[in-house]
């Protein structure tokens, strides 16, 4: 009988639709799926309907969430402007952990996504390689916010906090737009069936700068091994593949797994241009009997935008998860990318 219970807050995003898996395939734990309405795939997981901005109705379900011992936080709220998405972020983490502390007794340690926003990468620069102990950038910011919070909430209690620190999270998903595997295999497959080739839609100097990204499978690895690690209590830790590259090297590999010609890079912005591709995806959707998921369900385009166009390095140091004990970073961010491509073409979203 599994003693520890996962309650997995975020449940349809792309990380917690991996965590959940993740954690059900490993066999050592009870796992509660949350999310404000059913979840968007299948999974043996128990579901729990959670909202996390209304207290009354979260003191409705307390019951349920007795037996939690590790919360995997991976919420997130989005708002207008940095001062409103910090109050609101805030909020459906101080409404859930005080019932927690309540109705939970076995309560042992609740893991919170954070990412490159903790070093400024929202605002387009920060030092790199980023440490975790990298002073902090200009707020307001919701993961400082949050952070702060269950540093002073859980002092002297019987329960800790680790914060994990991915940066952009690539695996498959649909029903979150802020997905840059999607909005690169959407784009693809517009260029191909348009027959012209698929550009480096970014400036040149950020096609050639150093980054990184994070998978899905490495990253659930990495936040059930945080779970359960006696000395990642009240720690950070940067979370990536393991490995960096440039957007010049895999991006003709890229274009060659989709059959479609890159050509040089060429400035475009794909906020102004590809939301006029919807026609063009309705028809490609019929043409290829695609499951139908609209370009808006698929993609941000404007996401694509940000990421394309920074023009200075931008990855993280990931030696201190290393020297605390997880070695799992030796990834391979190409075909991490590929295969999740190859994911979306086997379920037919894409062609």
């Amino acid at each position: 009988m599994n003693t520890n219970t996962a309650l997995v807050i975020g449940a349809n995003g792309i990380i917690g639709r991996h965590l959940t898996g993740h954690l059900m395939n490993s066999g050592k734990w009870n796992v509660l799926a949350s999310a404000r309405s059913g979840l968007n795939y299948e999974t043996t997981a128990d579901f729990i309907a959670l909202d996390l901005e209304d207290k009354e109705a979260l003191d409705l379900v307390a019951d349920q969430l007795k037996a939690v011992t590790h919360v995997f936080f991976n919420a997130y709220t989005e708002r207008k402007t940095p001062y409103e998405q910090s109050e609101a972020n805030l909020k459906i983490l101080s409404n859930l952990v005080p019932l927690l502390e309540k109705n939970a007794p076995g309560l042992q340690r609740i893991l919170f996504i954070q990412g490159g926003k903790a070093y400024g990468a929202h605002l387009g620069i920060y030092k790199t390689p980023a440490y975790e102990t990298d002073l902090r950038s200009i707020t307001p910011n919701f993961y400082y916010a949050q952070e702060d919070y269950l540093r002073k909430q859980s002092a002297g209690k019987n329960w800790s906090w680790t914060a994990i620190r991915p940066d952009i999270v690539i695996g498959f998903t649909v029903g979150t737009p802020m997905n840059l595997a999607n909005l690169i295999a959407a784009y693809a497959t517009l260029c191909k069936e348009e027959g012209i080739p698929m550009r480096f839609p970014g400036s040149p100097k950020a096609y050639e700068v150093l980054v990184n990204v994070t998978g899905t499978e490495i990253l659930s690895k990495s936040l059930e091994w945080a779970a359960l690690q006696e000395n990642a209590a009240n720690e950070i830790f940067n979370i990536t593949n393991g490995d960096v590259f440039r957007w010049s090297q895999v991006w003709p590999k890229i274009g060659e797994f989709f059959g479609v010609e890159v050509a040089e890079p060429q400035t475009f912005s794909m906020q102004e241009y590809m939301p006029g591709k919807r026609n063009l995806w309705a028809e490609i959707i019929k043409k290829y009997n695609l499951e139908n998921y609209d370009l808006d369900t698929l993609v941000q385009w404007g996401f694509g935008d940000f990421v394309f166009n920074v023009e200075v390095d931008a990855f993280l140091d990931v030696n201190k998860a290393r020297r605390f004990g997880f070695h799992e970073m030796n990834g391979d961010s190409l075909k991490i990318f590929l295969d999740t491509f190859k994911q979306l073409k086997d379920k037919r979203i894409i062609a």
